[in-house]
């Protein structure tokens, strides 16, 4: 049976592979994000769903002496994967890439004023407030004019994004194999 769960894992990794190729082509960021985020999502049900009645059938056709001297932990096994197959799969929610792209040249710009404030102290014994706030905005705004791809971080987010739902889902495979490991 570890050669099934491989298998799954493998159409895992089909899957991601495309979606990462579909995120590299693309051009619509608010348009992907949500497509990928739903796809993402109902791969992960559907593997699941596959996987659990997959392994379902095999201890019923090959170990149904399990099933008979175990009937309780039989059923608990049974809840326990449906309950993996329907609130088990969490992918997170794409607002949070959303912001994640807007924050960058306003996080340079806040760490910048930070540091200036930091080093003036250090300096001076005094906080410059207004040569700490004028490097803060010109490097906020040269980050966001010359440093800053928008395109391309926009696409590094939603890959970490695809990677992260691809742990996730890994996971949950894995833990659906573990619950049904002792009838195996």
């Amino acid at each position: 049976m570890e050669k099934v769960l491989k298998a799954y894992r493998d159409k895992l990794m089909n899957e991601i592979s495309r979606k990462k190729a579909e995120v590299k082509l693309a051009r619509d960021f608010e348009g992907i994000l949500n497509k990928v985020r739903d796809e993402l999502s109902s791969t992960g049900k559907n593997l699941l769903s596959m996987f659990f009645m997959e392994l379902k059938g095999y201890v019923e056709r090959n170990n149904p002496e399990f099933i008979e001297k175990n009937k309780e932990k039989w059923q608990d096994m049974l809840q326990r994967a449906e309950a993996l197959t329907e609130y088990g799969l969490y992918v997170a929610p794409v607002d949070i890439l959303k912001d994640q792209v807007k924050l960058t040249p306003a996080s340079v710009g806040a760490s910048v004023f930070v540091t200036t404030g930091v080093a003036s102290k250090l300096l001076t014994k005094k906080v410059k407030m207004l040569p700490a706030i004028a490097l803060a905005l010109v490097s906020g705004i040269v980050y966001s004019k010359f440093y800053n791809n928008k395109e391309k971080s926009q696409k590094d987010v939603l890959e970490e994004y695809i990677n992260d739902a691809q742990d996730w889902i890994k996971t949950a495979l894995e833990n659906m194999y573990k619950i049904f490991k002792d009838a195996l």
